[in-house]
C-alpha cells in the first residue's frame, strides 16, 4: 500500500474513532474489540491498530489485558497536541478547560512578546508593524478580525525566535477558536482589544521586553474577561 495513502487512511480512522467518542457511539467507555472496529470502519487490522496506537499515546484510549480498549476520560486526555487540543474541546466545552487555555496563554504570549522586543529582526518588526495596521483597519466581520488577531500574534510569538513557544502558541490559539463560536464581541471590546495590543506593537518596536511582557499581559487579562463574561 502506497504509505502516503496508509498514512492518510491511519488519520481519517483516528478522527473516525475520535467522532465516535465524542458523540456517544460507542458502548459506555469500552470500545468493540479491534476485529469489530476495523469492519465496521472498512479498514485492515493492521490499520485500526495503528490508529488505536495513535489514541493511546494520546492518552484518549487506554488499553489493558483481558478488559479491552477504554476511552479515557477527557480531562486526562494530552492536550498538548493541536488535533487533542481540539478534540477536548469538542468533547466538554467547558469554562473549567477554558479557564485553562488561558492561564497557559499566560505562560507563552507575554514571554514571546518579551523576547521579540529584544531579538526580532528589521523585517520582523516590519511585519508585526504591518499586521497591527491590518487589525485596525479590518472591518466588522468576526471572521476577518479573529483571522487579523491570528496574524499579529503569529508575528510576535515567530519574532521571539522560540520554536517551542510557536508550537505552544499555536496549541491555545486553536483551542480559543474552538471556542470562538460562543463569543460574539462588542464593538467597543473589540477597539479596546486593538488598544492594547497597540501597547505591545510599541513596546516591541522600542526594545522594552518588560513593557512588551506587561502589555500582553494586560490584553489577556481583559480579553479573558470578556470572554469568561460570555461563556460561564
Amino acid at each position: 500500500m502506497n504509505h502516503g495513502y496508509e498514512t492518510s487512511l491511519v488519520k481519517r480512522v483516528v478522527n473516525q474513532v475520535v467522532t465516535g467518542i465524542i458523540n456517544g457511539d460507542f458502548d459506555g467507555d469500552m470500545l468493540p474489540p479491534q476485529v469489530i472496529l476495523s469492519k465496521k470502519l472498512g479498514v485492515s487490522r493492521s490499520i485500526m491498530r495503528e490508529a488505536i496506537s495513535i489514541l493511546i499515546s494520546r492518552r484518549i484510549l487506554d488499553v489493558r489485558p483481558k478488559t479491552g480498549t477504554r476511552v479515557k476520560p477527557a480531562k486526562d486526555w494530552l492536550v498538548i497536541d493541536h488535533e487533542v487540543a481540539e478534540w477536548r474541546l469538542r468533547a466538554t466545552p467547558d469554562p473549567e478547560y477554558l479557564h485553562g487555555l488561558i492561564e497557559f496563554r499566560k505562560l507563552v504570549d507575554p514571554r514571546a512578546a518579551a523576547f521579540a522586543a529584544t531579538r526580532a529582526s528589521r523585517h520582523q518588526r516590519i511585519a508585526i508593524a504591518a499586521m497591527y495596521q491590518n487589525l485596525q483597519q479590518v472591518n466588522g466581520d468576526p471572521v476577518a478580525r479573529k483571522a487579523a488577531e491570528d496574524a499579529l500574534q503569529v508575528a510576535i510569538i515567530d519574532a521571539s525566535g522560540d520554536a517551542l513557544l510557536s508550537q505552544m502558541g499555536n496549541i491555545v490559539r486553536m483551542g480559543l477558536t474552538a471556542m470562538q463560536p460562543v463569543f460574539r464581541m462588542q464593538a467597543l471590546a473589540y477597539e479596546a482589544r486593538v488598544a492594547d495590543y497597540g501597547k505591545v506593537v510599541r513596546a516591541i518596536e522600542v526594545g522594552d521586553a518588560d513593557g512588551a511582557k506587561a502589555a500582553m499581559m494586560q490584553l489577556i487579562t481583559h480579553s479573558a474577561d470578556q470572554l469568561l463574561a460570555e461563556t460561564v
